[in-house]
């Protein structure tokens, strides 16, 4: 009991009526009267009014006595509720606090975004002339990848001239074969985290804890760089919901060899992992959350959702990559850098102390054309898996090569695959890395596998892969969803740099982050490793380090404003004086009287250019839709598939030339639209029309049309795959149940359900794996338990399944390794 008196009399009274007691809680305040033993043990307030009262009535005054030495604390469920009611508290501040300051950020982003004038940007021809013309620029940047543009495009904004060649084409390379993500790095960090807290971390702490600092400094750089892709650029990129089914309560072997994250999923630990995810990310994506067995089959009828305990669903960034790239270039060359795709460095040229100070240049469009020199107070390099190559135009032919390539094979399938809405990932893999099923431009894209390779820039897709991928997708479709190898619509090869530092004093380990060397003699810079999330940082920390190292530069140049900047297409136009917002495609669309799917398209591959395109447009080729209810534009792949989901027009091929320097019809096929990545039989189809729209624009003649048609379709032929395999070499020869049952049905013509010998024969043949007379002979009586001469299908499929041989080449797959040299093929 506390009380509260402002008179001394009442202390003495207090203290006189229970002066017998051992400890009743009072306080006045004069406290120094009070016995020093009572002092802070009091749980209730009585002011002097109320005391008088009691007095001055008689009655009596009652308290629970307390020993001496008891003091007197809240009940246990008060202060767990006080607790809880604090961690909801906070928990709920912090999230509102993220929530409002994201609504905010997008609200100045928005305003940013319309307050931006999109300028022209010079053409191709221009470009070239500039080049040629013996300016002398600050930075030379060779190279016009994802990293060679982010390079010119953030020294441009900075205040320094820049010139910036790529031998072919923007994004040629690893740039526009990726997985189509702008992912914040949840391998990373989950692989951090368990290296941080596994048993070998215990004998060197400080090690471990320093690892692991590393990697959270550069999925927090992810984060950043998601977040401004996502934001400041939304007509080329978007969120895509991401499932994790998870199938086990208890999953062995664990996730990423790691043995407590095996009760994963019956601790709810990955929900918490994602939950924390959306917190690093300031809850600028959607929040991630949980769905029911029941929901994923509603949602997610592809996912074999019987088999389901719940499916964990989180939220990453998409975009179409050589599009991305495309608008970073031509970003920096409307702000003033002079770039050019097919402009290949022959030399690089010295001056009399042995520093690099231009390079010898030659216009591969033109075929008689010169080469030319370009002056330039540095040299950057921005090759990615190709850098070594490049090292070896200024250190010689035995420079020590320090790029490892990973290379890894990504299929197109049917949209019938995966939901538009939703995808799909496998992070359960003891290798750690990830499977990933995705709606990419309308259909699934599925990928991928990771295998050390020696790189190349056009390297054939190897037929394994991609029948390794296709055995991966039965293990997580429903088992009513018949997974079949010519479903392949296009598969493609992609190879990422795995980088060491060749001037660094470590040279103990390559990394996934990148890497900015300074060459101490030449004064060239290379910079490489990383991921196209980060290509915006790998930038920055380039040209950062070159601008220190040159006092000229460092005085000329200004601060970075790349992530303010938003990139080509989000400005105000003619046609848009507003600049982008979300309703761009519908204004497009009625403005047009365009079809929406090609009003979608249009916006997300050119934003506020879009009506820039239609201006190409043949008026004579308009027509009016069966409907009625919109105008028919030509599109590039009409026929029987134009109901397919092909929005890409025949003006996008008259545009490409014109304003985004295409210069071979794999440009337009393959990278301003990507027809080729998503049907590569489409492609072919096309091929000549796309032929006949460029030798128009650019004046070729009959003899440089048929040209251009036979290298891009062998161009085509090498660097994406089909609906038709080539088993030539390959090591591979399992195979999806429906593809051996359908093999085995049309050999089977009496429909008996049995092949005999012969059969046998004609089976393996048509699948690829002819048998030697003793390899049919030993597989006969294999499969032939019961002597009778036939083989039942289910024996058949599995024996077809169970070659060692076969299942070494899947296993070594899985594990992205070879044996011997680390620069051996898939083929070797």
């Amino acid at each position: 009991m506390l009380l509260h008196a402002a008179k001394a009399e009442l202390i003495d009274v207090l203290r006189e009526k229970y002066k017998d007691k051992e400890a009743f809680q009072f306080e006045a305040v004069d406290a120094a009267k009070l016995p020093e033993e009572w002092a802070g043990k009091f749980d209730i307030v009585i002011d002097k009014a109320m005391l008088d009262a009691v007095i001055s009535s008689g009655r009596r005054l009652t308290a629970r006595a307390f020993s001496s030495t008891e003091q007197v604390k809240p009940s246990k469920w008060k202060r767990r509720l006080l607790a809880t009611t604090g961690i909801v508290g906070a928990g709920a501040a912090t999230v509102f606090g993220f929530s409002y300051n994201s609504e905010k950020r997008r609200q100045e982003i928005e305003k940013r975004i319309r307050s931006v004038e999109e300028k022209p940007v010079p053409t191709r021809a221009q470009q070239i002339e500039r080049l040629a013309a013996g300016e002398e620029f600050d930075i030379l940047v060779v190279g016009g990848g994802a990293t060679g543009a982010g390079v010119a495009l953030e020294a441009q904004l900075r205040g320094l001239k820049v010139a910036c060649v790529e031998q072919e084409d923007f994004a040629s390379g690893t740039s526009s074969k990726s997985t189509k993500l702008l992912w914040a790095g949840s391998r990373y960090l989950v692989k951090g985290l368990v290296k941080l807290f596994s048993p070998a971390s215990i004998s060197s702490p400080a090690a471990a804890w320093n690892e692991f600092a590393g990697t959270w400094h550069m999925v927090l750089g992810c984060f950043r760089e998601r977040t401004y892709m996502l934001t400041m650029n939304p007509h080329i990129t978007n969120w895509v919901p991401i499932a994790v089914p998870l199938d086990k309560w208890i999953i062995w072997p664990p996730p990423f060899d790691y043995p407590p994250a095996a009760l994963g999923p019956c601790t709810g630990l990955f929900v918490v992992f994602f939950k924390f995810y959306d917190l690093l990310g300031r809850y600028v994506a959607p929040s991630s959350f949980v769905m029911s067995s029941e929901r994923a089959r509603a949602d997610f009828p592809q996912m074999d959702g019987k088999r389901m305990k719940y499916v964990s669903v989180f939220y990453e960034g998409e975009h179409n990559d050589a599009r991305t790239n495309l608008c970073i270039a031509f970003t920096a060359a409307m702000h003033g850098a002079a770039i050019a795709n097919y402009a290949k460095v022959e030399r690089i040229l010295f001056d009399e102390k042995g520093v690099a100070c231009g390079a010898e240049v030659v216009d591969k469009a033109n075929p008689s054309a010169k080469s030319f020199e370009i002056k330039a107070k540095k040299i950057v390099y921005c090759g990615g898996p190709f850098t070594d190559g490049l090292r070896q135009l200024s250190e010689g032919k035995d420079v020590k090569p320090m790029v490892n390539a990973s290379g890894g094979t990504h299929i197109v399938l049917p949209p019938y695959y995966c939901p538009r809405h939703i995808g799909m990932v496998d992070m359960m893999t003891s290798r750690g890395s990830f499977l990933f099923f995705l709606p990419w431009e309308g259909y699934t894209l599925v990928g991928t596998t990771d295998v050390k390779t020696m790189p190349d820039l056009h390297h054939q897709v190897p037929e394994d892969e991609i029948q390794y991928l296709i055995n991966e997708c039965e293990k997580y479709l429903s088992p009513s969803l018949r997974v079949r190898r010519r479903d392949v619509m296009s598969a493609w090869y992609g190879i990422r740099p795995l980088c060491g530092d060749p001037n660094a004093k470590d040279q103990s380990s390559a990394s996934r982050d990148h890497v900015v060397s300074h060459h101490p003699t030449n004064g060239i810079t290379f910079v490489s490793g990383g991921k196209w999330t980060t290509w915006r940082e790998m930038a920055e920390d380039g040209v950062d380090q070159v601008v220190e190292g040159h006092p000229e530069l460092k005085k000329k140049a200004g601060p970075s404003k790349t992530l303010e900047t938003p990139l080509l297409g989000t400005g105000k136009t003619d046609l848009f004086p507003e600049g982008y917002h979300e309703n761009l495609a519908v204004t497009l669309s009625q403005k047009y009287d365009l079809a929406f799917d090609v009003a979608q398209h249009l916006v997300r591959n050119y934003g506020t250019r879009a009506g820039q395109v239609l201006d190409m447009v043949d008026q004579d080729t308009v027509k009016g839709s069966r409907s009625g209810l919109y105008k028919h534009y030509r599109r590039l792949y009409e026929g029987a598939a134009a109901t397919t989901g092909y929005p890409y027009l025949e003006a996008e091929v008259r545009y490409a030339v014109n304003h985004e320097y295409a210069v071979t019809p794999a440009d337009v096929l393959a990278r301003r639209t990507r027809l080729a990545f998503l049907n590569s039989t489409a492609a072919r189809l096309c091929l000549p029309r796309v032929v006949e729209i460029m030798a128009e624009c650019l004046g070729w003649s009959p003899e440089r049309a048929l040209m251009e048609h036979e290298q891009a379709e062998q161009l085509l032929a090498r660097d994406f795959a089909g609906p038709v395999p080539d088993k030539k070499g390959a090591l591979l020869r399992s195979a999806c149940t429906a593809d051996v049952k359908d093999v085995f049905d049309h050999i089977d013509a009496e429909q008996k359900g049995t092949l005999t010998k012969a059969g046998i024969a004609k089976a393996a043949a048509e699948l690829g794996f002819p048998l030697s007379q003793d390899e049919l002979q030993k597989a006969v009586s294999e499969m032939d338990t019961d002597k009778n001469g036939e083989v039942h299908f289910p024996e058949f499929l599995a024996w077809w399944n169970s070659s060692e041989k076969s299942q070494g080449v899947h296993q070594k797959i899985f594990m992205g390794t070879r044996r011997g040299s680390r620069w051996k093929t898939i083929e070797e």
